[in-house]
């Protein structure tokens, strides 16, 4: 049995804490590249599992499987070996839809360092009608990249257990209709579970929302009961009563002027609001006239096969009503084709991370290259819906080397297709 965290940010990884990371290593079925591979980062997983679990056994399961999944999504989205977009040409940023707090290089007295974010610019609405979910969500895991190689490098330098203290002033930020559907749809619930507690677990910690109006109360009450045991310890609220908080870990010469602190170089960029006329439209009509139609039941999946050959690209057009699952794998041509309408992810390679997308007021688009032949899988997943079933419109189409196009429909025919998606 463990007694709580077994290693406090701060301070190198003790025994216990090694001997855990030990264990978890053992189990991981994934390859671990070089770049991600440090004690640091396996622990992350570790001191996650520990705050569901108390027995070691337990711990270095949850651990382990979480590790593994996240492994599955590095290789994926290329993180260890492709470029990874940095805050200054990260989409979010570059076109205004986030505040933009830089990372800095000191700390408080537990070793984390610091992240000050001015919150009354942002605007939600902004991002959900300019740039479609998945592309959302890639830059957000090209953020927490670039956020943990900052953490990395800076555990590297000290030898010490680091992570960010991002706190977040929320002085003049006001609740909108859109704001509050984002929040009690279970919509931020969802993103913060992605990146805070599967994929970068204990990276942000603590995150603390400063100047908070009363409003915010009730939304809080509202996501808390969605969210994983931790979260009231790593997510605080402070009225405007926080100063004498803050300065119990943090230096008064590292709190910005904003928040009543020494510090006048902090700043940070403020989101921009996009106008209306300037929201996304389709714009490809003639290929949004040929979409093919198709349910989700409610509890169910279903999924498109593509018998591809290496060099040919694969493209996507959807638009969905609501919130679906979507993932890409591959399976060789040599091993049995699944008859089951429900394909298990974890069974193959994972090519397109799993990710929760509304492609309803942005439509999906794009493709990619195979660099293998064999058998590509897009699936569309609604097992997250108790009652409600979806509806998913969709164009697959196949390219190969001399630029033939051919279409592919959910029943697994094959039609000649002019149409470039």
């Amino acid at each position: 049995m463990t007694k709580g965290p077994a290693n406090p940010f701060g301070h190198p990884l003790s025994k216990e804490a090694k001997s855990l990371v030990n264990d978890v290593r053992l189990k991981l079925s994934q390859p671990i590249h070089p770049k991600f591979d440090t004690d640091f980062n396996v622990y992350r997983f570790v001191l996650a599992a520990e705050r569901h679990h108390k027995k070691e056994k337990d711990i270095v399961d949850a651990a382990a499987k979480a590790l593994n999944n996240h492994l599955r999504f590095r290789k994926a989205l290329g993180l260890d070996t492709e470029e990874v977009v940095s805050f200054d040409e990260n989409p979010i940023f570059t076109k205004r839809l986030m505040p933009k707090g830089e990372l800095l290089d000191v700390t408080d007295s537990s070793n984390r360092l610091l992240w000050y974010i001015d919150y009354a610019s942002i605007t939600v609405e902004s991002i959900a009608h300019t740039i479609p979910s998945s592309f959302t969500c890639k830059c957000q895991f090209w953020q927490f990249e670039q956020m943990l190689r900052k953490v990395m490098a800076h555990e590297e330098k000290t030898g010490k257990f680091s992570s960010l203290r991002h706190i977040i002033d929320l002085s003049g930020y006001d609740l909108n209709p859109f704001t509050m559907l984002f929040l009690s749809s279970g919509t931020m619930a969802y993103y913060t579970q992605l990146f805070h507690f599967e994929h970068y677990p204990e990276l942000v910690s603590p995150c603390e929302t400063v100047n908070i109006p009363s409003w915010v109360h009730m939304p809080y009450r509202l996501i808390k009961g969605m969210m994983p045991a931790g979260f009231t310890d790593r997510f605080k609220l402070y009225d405007k009563k926080f100063l004498d908080i803050l300065q119990e870990e943090i230096n008064i010469k590292h709190i910005p002027t904003t928040l009543g602190g020494e510090n006048q170089d902090i700043r940070c960029i403020p989101a921009l609001k996009v106008p209306e006329e300037k929201y996304w439209q389709p714009s490809e009509n003639e290929i949004i006239d040929l979409l093919e139609n198709f349910h989700v039941p409610a509890r169910r999946s279903r999924h498109f096969t593509v018998d591809a050959k290496e060099g040919e690209t694969l493209s996507w057009y959807y638009r969905t009503d609501g919130d679906l699952i979507f993932w890409r794998v591959f399976q060789p041509h040599h091993e049995t084709k699944p008859e089951d309408k429900e394909l298990d992810h974890e069974n193959f390679e994972l090519v397109y991370p799993f990710i929760k997308v509304a492609a309803k007021l942005v439509h999906e688009r794009d493709s990619v290259k195979c660099n293998k032949e064999g058998r590509y899988f897009f699936l569309f997943c609604n097992k997250h819906a108790w009652l409600s079933k979806k509806t998913a419109d969709v164009m697959l189409t196949v390219t190969n080397s001399d630029g033939e196009r051919r279409r592919v429909f959910a029943d697994g025919t094959h039609a000649k297709c002019d149409l470039v998606v």
